[in-house]
């Protein structure tokens, strides 16, 4: 006891200088970590700044959320064999008669997120969740072996209650059935879909549990992907998370989206997401069966695709490559359709370079999403964006959370990312690269019924907006990286 009264004075006669060299310690171990791994100049400035003026806090904060990067296949376990199938070979890249100016991007993309292109798919739109989860719950009580679903979102309202209960009935019946849940999104439920799914038998796990000991300095990373494979026949994915709320003829406050369900053998490659997703979670390896082309012929199977990955981790901007690998080949048309339009510079400048070239480019964003302080961003960049003839349009439905992006008459891109740094900095995404025309004009008339419910936004109507909202915006702008 002596010796710990003396500890406990020597502490109080020195607090002050304990603090200052923790403070120091701290700041100088931060400031290098920021330094060796941060790689834009802004956000690695704005972070020193914050560890060096907010003692201890500071560095606190940065290695909550700051740290943006984390390895995955790196474990020597992983089964690195799985992906060869679906690795292209450098002599023989098929172009599966794209037109000629695609060539390029199609080579490039091979370099980007080294996948094959693969045909005879078949992708039809599931518009609202009135029409998506009747679909995917006919499926899963149709499934005879294997169910795989990953959510960010699994509400247990009345329509994720509907969900529990087709997976347990799957499980009773026989099929082996696996549900991933992020986990920050899991909360959003208080977990009770996670314990009514283990309550009934159903096997689910979490993707970098918010509260544990080595999840904790990840938790800014989420896993966003929407998954659902069957038996390795079907398949949904797109952006829409299993809520009532995206049942839009009942819900109370609708959102608009639209998913996709998939046949064709690009399921295998989504399938191995959900694999590889799993084992980083369990460190259990999975086996799901793969596409078999002679049980299920798919319909109009015309559809060229692929699945781009993307994630804080060894595919690290994968999707943003794709995007401006493919806006360098636009000709005629850029479509996009996203719930939050903050994209970096490098995006941005590929759009106005299109743009500067004659291309139509067009973007509807919600006239309000679900985040007060990202529509102030999005109203702060409005006059930046419509340099060179872009135009945007403010959805006025209720918040459209739907994803897609249109190139011309022949290029699509849809899953789940947004175009934020939320999206394409710190969330682990999926998305289907796809050619098809039948497919993209399928879109492009969803495009433009959304446009039907659109206001432009005008230069004159940015210029005039009242001071404190151009300063409230602006402000808010510069947090625009970490959002």
């Amino acid at each position: 006891m002596p010796v710990f009264g003396a500890l406990i004075e020597w502490v109080s006669f020195y607090w002050v200088t304990i603090i200052v060299v923790l403070h120091i310690g701290l700041s100088v171990m931060t400031s290098l970590h920021v330094l060796l791994y941060k790689e834009n100049d802004r956000t690695s400035l704005a972070w020193i700044g914050l560890v060096v003026f907010s003692p201890v806090l500071g560095s606190l904060f940065y290695w909550l959320f700051g740290i943006n990067r984390i390895k995955r296949l790196a474990q020597r376990e992983h089964p690195q064999k799985i992906k060869q199938d679906f690795r292209y070979e450098e002599d023989c890249i098929d172009f599966h008669g794209q037109p000629k100016h695609w060539h390029s991007s199609i080579i490039a993309g091979y370099t980007i997120h080294p996948v094959n292109y693969v045909d005879a798919n078949s992708i039809e739109l599931l518009v609202n969740g009135d029409n998506a989860y009747p679909a995917m719950i006919e499926s899963i009580r149709g499934a005879k072996h294997h169910i795989v679903l990953s959510s960010y979102i699994f509400d247990y309202d009345s329509l994720g209650q509907k969900f529990v209960t087709a997976l347990a009935q799957a499980k009773d019946r026989g099929v082996v059935v696996y549900v991933l849940l992020d986990g920050i999104g899991v909360g959003y439920s208080w977990r009770k879909s996670d314990r009514a799914l283990k309550k009934r038998g159903v096997r689910t796990a979490q993707f970098l549990p918010a509260i544990s000991l080595t999840g904790i300095r990840f938790i800014n990373l989420r896993n966003h992907r929407k998954i659902l494979c069957v038996d390795g026949q079907e398949a949904y994915i797109g952006g829409m998370n299993i809520s009532k709320g995206n049942l839009v003829k009942s819900a109370k406050h609708p959102i608009d989206d639209v998913h996709f369900k998939v046949a064709g053998p690009v399921i295998d490659q989504i399938s191995q997401v959900f694999i590889e997703d799993w084992f980083f979670a369990t460190g259990e390896l999975i086996k799901f069966p793969s596409y078999n082309a002679g049980i299920t012929e798919p319909k109009k199977a015309s559809v060229v695709s692929r699945v781009i990955q993307d994630g804080p981790d060894e595919h690290h901007n994968r999707i943003r490559w794709t995007l401006i690998n493919a806006l360098v080949c636009a000709q005629k048309s850029v479509r996009i359709i996203t719930p939050y339009f903050i994209p970096d510079q490098t995006l941005m400048t590929s759009l106005h370079a299109a743009a500067l070239r004659g291309v139509s480019v067009e973007i509807i964003v919600p006239e309000r999403s679900n985040i007060l302080f990202v529509d102030w961003v999005m109203e702060a960049n409005y006059l930046r964006i419509i340099e060179h003839g872009i135009e945007i349009y403010k959805n006025k439905r209720p918040f459209d959370h739907s994803k897609i992006v249109l190139i011309d008459d022949v290029w699509s891109f849809i899953g789940s990312t947004n175009w934020d740094a939320r999206s394409l900095e710190f969330n682990f995404e999926i998305n289907l690269e796809c050619f098809d025309g039948d497919l993209n004009s399928q879109l492009t008339a969803l495009y433009e019924s959304k446009k039907l419910n659109s206001e432009q936004v005008l230069e004159a109507d940015m210029a005039n907006l009242a001071m404190y909202k151009k300063i409230r915006n602006n402000l808010f702008r510069l947090f625009s990286p970490y959002l």
